[in-house]
C-alpha cells in the first residue's frame, strides 16, 4: 500500500506568495517615509500674495458673475 509521505514544511521565506504579502506593504511604508523626508527637505516656496486691483481681469471676471434670481 502506498501511503503519502508527510510534506516537509518550508520556512516562511521560501514561499513566493509570502514575499508579496510582506514585501508590498513594506515597500509602501518605505515609499511614504522617503516622500515625507523629501517634503521636509524641499518645502514648496511661499508665493507672495498681491492685492487684486480693480482694473485686473480677475476682478472683472469675478464681478461679472450674476447671482441666481429667486
Amino acid at each position: 500500500m502506498n501511503t503519502p509521505t508527510p510534506s516537509v514544511s518550508l520556512p516562511w521565506y521560501r514561499y513566493p506568495f509570502m514575499w508579496l504579502v510582506v514585501g508590498l506593504p513594506v515597500s509602501v511604508v518605505i515609499a511614504c517615509i522617503v516622500t515625507y523626508v523629501l517634503i521636509l527637505e524641499h518645502p514648496d516656496p511661499v508665493v507672495p500674495h498681491s492685492p487684486v486691483s480693480s482694473s485686473s481681469p480677475v476682478h472683472h471676471a469675478t464681478n461679472s458673475i450674476q447671482p441666481p434670481e429667486r
